[in-house]
């Protein structure tokens, strides 16, 4: 991967500016939350946040699509990180050299994971429920991801570049499940008012 150019100087600079804060006497009680942070994109605590949206959506909606739409963005983005990650083969923010073993640090991992779970579960929480609901569920997200990336920089886990391609990749997987997911709500809502137009008919 190129040693140079603005987005390498940007990521330098972010690096140094983070190492500098985090190493603060000032700010040194941030140290465990933004680990507790950094922790929450992992899979096993993402993963159960939206199993258990996926499974609530699927029960409200009568339906097995909320989990079906919810595997396919999480397997999309996998194999995007995945391929990413082999592929390009970033070094972290240490500059440690990679084991022939283990994967780039290119997109970030747990900020892909964090930004996908989490944003589905809002997006199925959002679909079953109020308008309400939605919104909260939306800004939640963003701000548990937005923090989740900070974190990762703040603990000297990744770049900021390996964080911001992480969000555009599941932006992007995010912006077709929501589209799926108003297409296929729009088939509940419909065979919900057919039943009903027949049980009054009755």
């Amino acid at each position: 991967m190129a040693e140079s150019g603005p987005s390498i100087v940007l990521d330098r600079t972010v690096r140094d500016g983070m190492r500098e804060l985090a190493g603060a006497s000032t700010t040194a009680w941030l140290d465990a939350p933004m680990h507790f942070l950094a922790d929450l994109g992992g899979p096993l605590p993402a993963g159960l946040a939206l199993t258990a949206a996926a499974l609530f959506a699927a029960w409200r909606a009568r339906r097995v699509a909320p989990l079906a739409i919810a595997a396919g963005a999480v397997l999309v983005v996998m194999i995007a990180v995945i391929a990413g990650k082999d592929l390009i083969g970033r070094t972290g923010p240490s500059g440690s050299p990679l084991p022939a073993d283990q994967w780039g640090f290119f997109p970030s991992g747990h900020s892909a994971t964090s930004t996908i779970c989490y944003g589905m579960a809002a997006l199925l929480l959002g679909r079953v429920g109020s308008a309400r609901t939605r919104r909260l569920c939306t800004r939640t997200a963003v701000v548990l991801c937005a923090a989740i990336g900070f974190a990762l920089m703040w603990c000297d886990y990744h770049w900021l570049a390996d964080v911001l391609a992480a969000w555009a990749l599941c932006g992007i997987v995010l912006g077709a499940a929501a589209r799926v997911l108003d297409h296929r709500r729009r088939g509940w809502v419909d065979r919900s008012d057919d039943a009903d137009r027949c049980r009054l008919a009755r």
